[in-house]
């Protein structure tokens, strides 16, 4: 094989592996690139109210009241008195914050610690379910670890939340990228078949060494 045979393989490689490379990468935040635990939550609350976490984590739902709370329809407190009555407690708007907020745990280092590589190989973003208390936790708790990214969609600020297929077609427009050509991450099933219903490439993880997989794939081009 003669050098311009060479050349010409190199060169059909390289434009193979840019071609099936995305072109933006969407990440899910919560049990993605950090950690959640509903049950720290519920024990938070329950310790506040004297009862038994297990009263708690058998009557909380996601409800319509939760996802209206989720796309900005309600606030805190209207979410707060439907909750109230749901658990059957009592608590201090203090309480409720505080234990509303222990759901969100630490940061998945490894992912994390990967987002400034991506980002300078990748557009990079992020779409999160989630709501106004919980952003302005997290926010403030991991802005330099999210300083790579550039655009946070929160589904209260967009008014649209995951697994609906119009949330992610509004996102793929905002960010200017076909919907084929977005890596997407969440480690939500539904979420993930949402994605693909809207024509994602969308990827369950269940963990952050399998995120941090794609990632790396994605980074190396394939």
């Amino acid at each position: 094989m003669g050098i311009g045979e060479h050349r010409h393989m190199a060169s059909r490689a390289n434009a193979l592996s840019e071609a099936s490379r995305p072109h933006a990468v969407l990440l899910d935040l919560g049990g993605v690139i950090m950690d959640i635990d509903p049950r720290a939550c519920f024990d938070s609350w329950a310790r506040a109210a004297g009862v038994d976490i297990s009263a708690i984590a058998a009557r909380w739902t996601v409800d319509d009241a939760y996802k209206a709370f989720e796309v900005g329809a309600i606030d805190f407190d209207e979410y707060l008195d439907g909750l109230s009555r749901r658990l059957g407690i009592s608590l201090t708007r203090p309480q409720w914050r505080t234990g509303w907020n222990e759901l969100l745990r630490d940061l998945f280092e490894d992912v994390a610690g990967l987002l400034p590589e991506v980002a300078s190989a990748l557009p990079l973003y992020v779409f999160s379910n989630t709501n106004a208390v919980h952003q302005e936790s997290w926010q403030s708790r991991f802005e330099s670890a999210l300083d790579p990214v550039r655009k946070i969609y929160a589904s209260w600020e967009i008014g649209l939340r995951k697994p609906d297929v119009d949330s992610y077609l509004a996102v793929a427009h905002d960010m200017g990228v076909a919907p084929a050509d977005i890596l997407f991450v969440d480690d939500n099933a539904d979420n993930v078949a949402g994605g693909k219903a809207a024509g994602l490439d969308a990827r369950l993880v269940t963990g952050p060494a399998e995120t941090v997989a794609i990632l790396r794939e994605a980074i190396d081009g394939g």
